[in-house]
């Protein structure tokens, strides 16, 4: 009985896995009603984990009514009645995010598993503000923009890498980007319309319209997004990602930048959020100023994020508003408890001070950059001249184009699919830049390819770049 298997668990936490099978052969009828369960020490040394460990599982399991504790006599199965039969059903052939995929290499989304340098960090940092920090002096000054120290740092850290000057009482911090793009959508008015770029990452789109505002996609140039669409959009508020497009990494011209800041200045109603995902990560050249830097009108919105030096250990962003918004936000918002933990901002706010966190960025920067090159040149070994690889150098993830035949001309969608079906069979995930896009793309006679690398391993990206060469040669 509970004879669970730890190595099995794979990216779960040993509390997490454990609560789950105990969960689930309770609801099974694995485990009876009223059976006694052996005792919290008992398990510890069964289950080779810390007594902590244990006493949370059986702690939750309690709170959710799956386990009964009882004084001095140990934790029993509860009762939960008969339960319904589920009616089974066939899952598709391909769902998203459910145990049918067994991607063994993943380009088409954003890493799970956190970076080990990153994690290593950030755990250095949390036990630092355990050991050495006044919590309650930092609880009383919690405010719903978050802690004034890390206001203050992150002001350093945008005037220091993003040439913005700003007062910190113009910064919210936020527990990831997406937390900040709902409190966008709730500081604009009810009737508001938001443009966003197409092909884009299709959460921006979901948030406004989760939120009863109505997102209208604009197409893309070689320049940005296009002003045409914008105008025609009716839009009072544009999403944009200047210094390194999603997908197409596309960076937008100094141009066309000030053709968004001409927009926005011709309506006092009229807003612009620069959503700056991963400018930390150029692999080529200085960075890109941001839009903020040059807005002299206070239009734009910017919004930074932690989650893609620190992965998915730290959902941690920032909005920094300009003086009228920020005006706004206290206006209709300062009720609103903060999202992001105080041992969270804490922690953050450390490592800006310290220069951990800057260190940490060049490290990283140079991993991806030599992944990133060890991929083009592998590809391009494999692919010959039929491979391009697009805006490789503005961030975290790159195009690949492939050229076709005159036979799928026209047809490019159609190969991208045909393409990105086949890797999945081979245990690779692929992404079509298409998949990204409301509206039809202009085709040029190539199929083009959303790569995320960062996290992929030498081997992977050997191996990614050869079934890609066969399957390509193969099927287009």
């Amino acid at each position: 009985m509970l004879d669970y298997d730890l190595s099995s668990r794979g990216s779960l936490s040993r509390f997490e896995y454990l609560y789950r099978r105990i969960r689930d052969d309770i609801a099974s009828g694995t485990l009876a009603a009223d059976e006694k369960l052996p005792s919290k020490r008992q398990l510890s040394r069964q289950w080779g984990v810390s007594l902590i460990t244990v006493e949370s599982a059986l702690g939750q399991l309690v709170a959710e009514g799956y386990l009964i504790a009882k004084e001095r006599r140990g934790y029993y199965v509860a009762s939960l009645g008969k339960l319904p039969s589920p009616t089974a059903r066939p899952l598709p052939e391909h769902v998203p995010g459910t145990f049918r995929e067994q991607l063994q290499i993943d380009t088409s989304r954003l890493p799970v598993q956190p970076d080990a340098g990153a994690l290593a960090l950030w755990e250095r940092s949390l036990r630092g503000v355990l050991a050495g920090e006044d919590l309650d002096e930092a609880f009383s000054a919690l405010t719903p923009q978050g802690l004034p120290r890390l206001q203050a740092d992150i002001a350093h850290l945008v005037a220091h890498t993003r040439g913005m000057q700003v007062d910190p009482g113009q910064i919210v911090v936020g527990a990831g980007a997406q937390v900040l793009y709902q409190l966008v959508a709730e500081l604009l008015g009810a009737d508001a319309v938001c443009a966003v770029e197409d092909p884009g990452f299709p959460r921006i789109a979901k948030t406004y319209e989760a939120a009863g505002r109505r997102a209208v996609p604009c197409r893309l140039d070689g320049e940005g997004i296009r002003m045409e669409d914008l105008e025609a959009s009716g839009a009072t508020i544009v999403h944009v990602m200047p210094s390194h497009q999603f997908p197409t990494g596309r960076v937008t011209s100094i141009a066309r930048r000030y053709e968004l800041l001409g927009w926005a200045s011709e309506d006092p109603a009229r807003l612009i959020v620069e959503d700056d995902y991963d400018c930390e990560f150029r692999l080529a050249g200085h960075p890109i100023p941001s839009l903020a830097s040059i807005d002299a009108e206070g239009k734009t919105i910017y919004i930074g994020t932690f989650s893609k030096s620190l992965g998915p250990v730290v959902r941690a962003a920032y909005a920094v508003l300009p003086p009228a918004v920020a005006a706004r936000f206290q206006e209709r918002l300062s009720f609103a408890a903060g999202t992001l933990g105080v041992i969270d901002q804490l922690a953050l706010a450390r490592m800006l001070e310290d220069g951990s966190y800057e260190s940490h960025v060049a490290r990283y920067r140079r991993q991806v950059k030599e992944r990133r090159d060890l991929l083009m040149g592998e590809l391009a070994s494999a692919l010959g001249e039929s491979a391009t690889f697009e805006e490789a150098d503005s961030g975290l993830h790159m195009v690949l184009a492939l050229s076709l035949s005159e036979a799928w001309q026209g047809r490019e969608r159609e190969a991208e699919e045909r393409l990105v079906a086949a890797a999945r069979k081979e245990g690779v995930g692929l992404a079509a830049l298409s998949s990204y896009a409301r509206l039809p793309i202009s085709r040029d006679g190539h199929a083009r390819f959303v790569l995320q690398y960062e996290r992929l391993s030498e081997g992977d990206i050997r191996r990614f770049a050869r079934i890609i060469g066969e399957l390509a040669e193969k099927e287009l």
